[in-house]
């Protein structure tokens, strides 16, 4: 069977009025209407994306996004390895609370990352733990041993209280405790002096999430995956299986053999960072794709295309249900 499965957070995400914003997606709402609309995933989107390709974790346990994203980023994980994401944070006092902001507004230059890792380690040294910085956005933390602790993903707080979504389990007074050292280390550190003095924001400090060890892969995952996200790109390392990224994809859609699974960031980046004009760039050139499957759809060249916006339902379309003429589009939510 060949089969696309999409996964694209905050495609259905509604979008305010009054933007001045205008957009267009026929293609896109064309599938939605003649769709069966199923049961789908509400569950973080890196979670979705792991459980999707094959991974595997106990309930309640965080899901291992950590070793796999660095796989992605072309660094060897060792399977007894503890790696955990420990990405750098700006923090903004807000009244009486501090508000946590990451991204590309946030990030530090290669040489910045590489000063205030470099210091890091120097004085954590002997707790036995090792930070590095593959991405000047994206940070990983080495330990000794599992943390102990329950964690927030940083991009489903991000804008939000730190205060609010702070560690916690049996170890989290101890790494408290290098959190906060970390933000006064780094307050200290010429780096952010110089930040400061340029009207940058400065790095506070680390997020810590995401912990676990090089996951074994159960049941059977997709014969290729797409996408930009290092994650995806470290699954398809686990899992040996063919990768492109998202450009190579949109040249060229129609997958030649198995399930492939897409992993359509681009609309939850924009969401993240309060783009909506990214957010109207990335509905186009999703249903620039989607129309250009239709016909191969519709002919029987293509199986099926199973959407999942990830917010609780998902949208599968086979070559008969094309021809569903009587339903009328559905349209792309508004709020």
């Amino acid at each position: 069977m060949l089969s696309l499965e999409i996964l694209c957070p905050s495609l259905l995400a509604p979008i305010p009025e009054r933007t001045g914003l205008k957009f267009q997606a026929p293609a896109i709402e064309r599938l939605l209407a003649r769709a069966d609309r199923l049961a789908g995933s509400d569950r973080d989107p890196i979670e979705v994306l792991l459980r999707t390709a094959g991974v595997d974790w106990p309930a309640g346990d965080a899901a291992p996004s950590a070793p796999v994203a660095l796989l992605g980023e072309g660094v060897e994980v060792e399977s007894e390895a503890i790696w955990m994401h420990a990405d750098p944070i700006h923090l903004r006092p807000d009244r009486d609370r501090l508000l946590v902001y990451a991204g590309p507004g946030v990030a530090p230059e290669p040489d910045e990352a590489e000063a205030l890792v470099a210091a890091f380690n120097r004085h954590f040294v002997e707790d036995g733990v090792r930070l590095i910085a593959p991405s000047p956005q994206r940070w990983y933390l080495r330990l000794p041993q599992p943390p102990g602790l329950r964690t927030r993903p940083l991009h489903q707080i991000q804008g939000g209280s730190m205060a609010e979504h702070l560690p916690r389990g049996p170890e989290s007074r101890d790494w408290m405790r290098l959190l906060n050292e970390t933000q006064m280390l780094f307050h200290a550190e010429p780096v952010n002096r110089q930040r400061e003095a340029t009207g940058r924001p400065l790095i506070s400090g680390i997020w810590i999430w995401g912990a676990g060890s090089r996951p074994a892969l159960s049941g059977q995952g997709p014969d290729a995956l797409i996408g930009d996200h290092p994650a995806l790109s470290g699954l398809a390392r686990l899992a040996a299986r063919p990768h492109r990224s998202l450009k190579a994809w949109q040249n060229d859609p129609l997958p030649t053999a198995g399930r492939q699974l897409v992993f359509w960031d681009r609309h939850w980046r924009a969401w993240l960072a309060h783009d909506l004009e990214a957010w109207t760039r990335a509905t186009s050139e999703l249903d620039a794709v989607i129309e250009r499957l239709w016909n191969p759809l519709r002919a029987g060249r293509l199986d099926a295309i199973r959407l999942d916006p990830c917010d609780g339902a998902a949208f599968r379309i086979t070559s008969r249900q094309t021809r569903r003429f009587w339903r009328r589009r559905a349209t792309l939510p508004v709020a």
